[in-house]
Formats: structure tokens, sequence, C-alpha cells
């Protein structure tokens, strides 16, 4: 199956196929192969394993995962350790190698109690904007508490470049880190890619130069129609009430014309609509292919890492469902673009002179309606609205308080945070830390009675404790930074927060659980692994291609089932 829509892929490679020797057809042997020029950290958003199993057989026999399960590992049982499965963490683990309750970026946004008020996970103020990008400005690494594997490896050798490329800012910022020579996302305001001053005063020459082709507004007016051959589609309602509706047509079905609504040119609605569309990771494959060429990656002495993720997969899986016919079809193309980038690597690099490994920042629920279809129950409702009112209540009622500020004075992304100063005033010359402590069980236990919420759980009680029995529990501790509020929340499985189609974000196995595969130097081709690893591997396999220290933050260990002794 041939990638559509990127003939910018044959332009790109020209010099390449003008300049260099024709790439080897096959690898060389394993133990005859030097330390790869360029390594590549793929992620895929929103990736679970049971989407990435239920496509697997419609995969493309030319496609990127047909020839990543052919050349490399697949390891089988692979999952997240923190409970807070959302993007930011999660690519923070793909580039840290550490769990969330080591990195800090516990949350997509938390709250601040220093501020009061919501941080974002890549918010940085000391990242000015540059003037061709102004749109780039205040996104940076600064949250994050460990360095990435790019960030050691600029350390190591500085002449090395790292590049970070992603449909979302926080995915290419928290995998790349601060030390990269460029890292860029796309900003949906002006439906372009963008950077800022983190990463250097002037915009890469490349960049400015892919700017200038105003490759989106290209696809204004592009249809999107299923992909591949339409067994692959077998099973799949195409027109559920629940869906979000295409917004050319109002409709739940493909094909849909991208046109920002009724618009005659590109505008910011179509720059949105992009974002949740195909197209998002089609130019996403673009910018890589341009930094591969533009950065000359690969090409010297000095090893490289390029991190990319595809971040289409995880808005079309919430507006339309991860079991939808517009996730699959993503899926299938994504499998394309896997297929175009290895091709890529190859002539430009060179066939088993590098690396690439795949995974994911999460995976995610069914919709309730078919979970509840399929007996594994679920629901939709205003849980934060519902355990904030609950855990208000019974705090007043414990401590005998009416009247006042609210004393639970945040909910979101399934936590809560109390008011600490005000709670120590309710028992006067008792322990502050105790008193707080007690406010938060009650707190808790009180969550833990609302409908559609399995667990409240105070935070004090798993911090630190990552070798409970419990897996919700242990999910729980190794996302219990301080960040991440006082009361945690579990909601029940497929239960979810009124809004969008499908989610994620739970400690349950379908968000923490994704597929990870890996090619390259010293592993095993074609080899199934059930050694269980975290997508954290990814980073302790850099590190190890790269000829640098294993991330002291990583908890993931080179699995010996999988190499070539």
């Amino acid at each position: 199956m041939k990638l559509r829509s990127c003939s910018l892929l044959s332009m790109l490679l020209l010099p390449f196929v003008q300049a260099q020797e024709p790439a080897p057809s096959a690898a060389p042997q394993p133990s005859r192969i030097a330390r790869p020029k360029l390594v590549v950290l793929c992620s895929i958003d929103q990736l679970a394993t049971w989407v990435f199993d239920d496509a697997r057989p419609h995969f493309a026999a030319t496609g990127g995962f047909r020839r990543l399960l052919d050349q490399g590992v697949l390891f089988t049982e692979c999952a997240y350790l923190h409970g807070c499965t959302e993007t930011g963490p999660g690519h923070a683990t793909i580039g840290t190698g550490a769990p969330a309750s080591v990195h800090g970026i516990v949350k997509n946004e938390w709250y601040d109690r220093l501020t009061k008020t919501k941080m974002y996970c890549a918010s940085d103020e000391t990242a000015l904007p540059l003037e061709a990008f102004p749109e780039g400005k205040l996104r940076g690494p600064m949250r994050l508490l460990v360095p990435t594997v790019g960030d050691l490896l600029k350390v190591s050798d500085p002449a090395s470049k790292v590049v970070g490329v992603a449909g979302k800012d926080r995915s290419a910022i928290l995998m790349a880190g601060g030390a990269a020579n460029s890292v860029l996302w796309y900003e949906t305001g002006k439906g372009r890619f963008v950077t800022n001053t983190r990463w250097g005063k002037t915009a890469p020459k490349w960049l400015l130069d892919y700017d200038q082709k105003k490759a989106t507004d290209a696809f204004f007016g592009w249809t999107w129609e299923r992909f591949g051959p339409a067994a692959a589609y077998d099973g799949l309602v195409d027109d559920r009430a629940f869906e979000a509706p295409h917004l050319s047509t109002g409709a739940h079905v493909l094909p849909a014309v991208l046109r920002g609504g009724r618009s005659d040119e590109p505008n910011s609605l179509f720059y949105n609509e992009v974002y949740v569309s195909p197209v998002s990771n089609m130019l996403v494959l673009q910018v890589a292919l341009a930094a591969i060429l533009g950065e000359q990656l690969g090409q010297d002495e000095h090893a490289d890492l390029l991190c990319i993720s595809f971040s289409a997969n995880d808005t079309i899986g919430h507006y339309f469902g991860p079991d939808s016919v517009e996730a699959r079809d993503v899926l299938l193309r994504t499998d394309a673009q896997l297929a175009a980038l290895l091709e890529a690597l190859d002539v430009a690099v060179g066939a088993g002179r590098y690396a690439f490994v795949v995974t994911a920042d999460h995976g995610v629920a069914l919709p309730p309606e078919v979970a509840k279809a399929r007996g594994l129950g679920g629901g939709r409702a205003l849980l934060h609205t519902q355990a904030r009112a609950a855990a208000e209540s019974a705090l007043r009622q414990h401590f005998g308080v009416e009247g006042g500020e609210p004393l639970v004075v945040h909910a979101g992304e399934y936590s809560l945070v109390l008011d600490r100063a005000r709670i120590a005033t309710f028992a006067p010359g008792a322990d502050d830390t105790a008193t707080f402590e007690t406010a938060c069980s009650v707190a808790a236990a009180a969550c833990s009675k609302v409908k559609g919420i399995q667990a409240g759980v105070a935070a004090h009680a798993v911090r630190g404790q990552v070798d409970d029995q419990d897996p919700i529990r242990r999910a729980l501790a190794y996302a219990a930074h301080e960040r991440a509020g006082d009361v945690m929340l579990v909601p029940a499985p497929y239960w979810i927060e009124a809004g969008l189609p499908a989610s994620h974000g739970t400690a349950h196995p379908y968000d923490l659980r994704v597929p990870l595969l890996a090619m390259g130097p010293m592993l095993r081709r074609g080899h199934i692994a059930d050694d269980a690893v975290s997508p954290g591997l990814a980073a302790v396999f850099a590190a190890f291609w790269l000829g640098i220290e294993r991330p002291a933050a990583a908890v993931d260990l080179l699995p010996e089932s999988a190499m070539i002794r």
C-alpha cells in the first residue's frame, strides 16, 4: 500500500538519491554493525494495545508495522507504570525513561498551589517568540524534573543533533528536551509548525523554507475517504450518534471534505479541522523528512536523535472513538507513513545504520455506549463536579464548617486539591500534617461513593508505595508526585467524564497497555518478547544505541531475551 497525499517525499529525498550510493537491500548482520548514526523514537498518540491488536491483521504487507515486526522485536507486555495516562506524562516517560512520580509531568495540566492557577505541562515563561513564529512563545520543558535522553546525548557529545517533531507541543517538547537543536509542533491558529527561542535565537533555515510552502493550505478541499481495503473496516460502524460530526457534512461518516465549514479559503476553522484529521500526521511526516535533510541527521560520526509523535490518532480517537472507522483509517495511514519514514531513512542514513522504536503515550477506553453493549459496564457523567460536591460536603460535615470559601479548591484530570491552610485552622493546636491527611482521607471516602467512581484515594496513602500488591494503587503510586493533587480519583471501568466520545487517563489496563516495537543493532529479528516493560524502555534503548549511560531516572533495563548474545 503506497502512501497517498505525500508526494513531497520524493522531492525531499531527491538530493540523497542523486548523491549517495544505493543503500544495501538487506541489513548487515547485527554483530558487524557499528553504533547507529541515528536513533528514532516514535510515538503514536493513543495507540492502545487492544487497538493495535484489532488492526494488526489489516496492516499492509509493505507497511511500516510489518517491517518492524519482521526486522525487530514486539514487546507484547508493555504498559505504563503510572496511572496518569495522558499525553504529557506519556511523552515525558518515552523521553526520559522515568515514571510520572519521578519526571514530574503528572498530568497535561495540574493545579499550582503557589499561583493558585492551572499549570500546563509544557509551559515555559522563559521561552520567547521568534519573529517568524510568534505563536510558539511560552512553550518549553521547564516543568520536566529530569533530563531527556536527548539532553544527556548533548552533554555527552555537543556535536550530536537532537530534533523533536509532533502535532502537539507537549509531545515534541517532552520527548526531545530543552537541549535539542530544533523542536517543532503544529499550531492550529495559523496551521503551521512553530518553535521558539528555547531552541535558538533564529529559526532553522529549513523550517523557514518549509513554512514558505504553506503545506497545510495545500490540503484545503482534501477529501478524507477510506484509505484501506474494504475488509479492513469490517465490523466497524460508521454512523454512531455519540461521535462528533464531520464539520463539512454534519454527518458521522466518511467521506468528508476538509474546508473549514463552508469557507472558500483556508481559515482558522480549517486549521483546527486539519488537527482532527489524518492530514495532521501527513504534515508531521513532511516536517520530519525536512528535518532529516535540513539538519543532516545521521550524516557524520556524531550520532543523532530524532523524536517524532503522530498526534492525529489521539484527536481522532477522542472525537470519533478508538473503534471508529475514522480511527481505523488513520491507523492504516500511519502504517503507510511509518513505511515512508523507514524508506526515507534507508536512503538518507542507510539501511542498518539507524535504530527505530515506536510506542505510544497512553491507551484508551472503548466509548461507554459500546462497553455497555458488550456487558462491560460504563457510562458518562460529570465525575469531577460530583466528586467535588461529595468531598466538599463530607469535609464540612467532618469539621463542622458552614459558609466561607470552598475547601476543595480544584477538581480536574481525576484529582482534587484541598485548601491546606484553611483546613489547618479547623484543629488549632493539632499537628497540621495529621489534620490535613485526615481531611484527604475523608474526601477520598466521599468520592468513592459517587456513581461512576471506583475509588477515591488520598495521595499521601500511596505516595512511595510502588510495591503495593494492588495494581491500581501501585499505578497511582507511580503517579503520586506532589503535583498530582491531594485526592486521586479512579473512575469505574469504562466511565468517563461527559463530553468527548472517548477518553483515557486512568489506571485501568486499557489505558496503561500500549505496544512497543524496536528495531536496531543487537536486537533479535522477528522476535516477540513477553518481558514486562514500560514505554520508558525506548529511552533506555536509545541510550544504549547512542553509546551514553542509561538515564539515571529510568526504570527499565535492557531485556536480555530480546538481545543477541
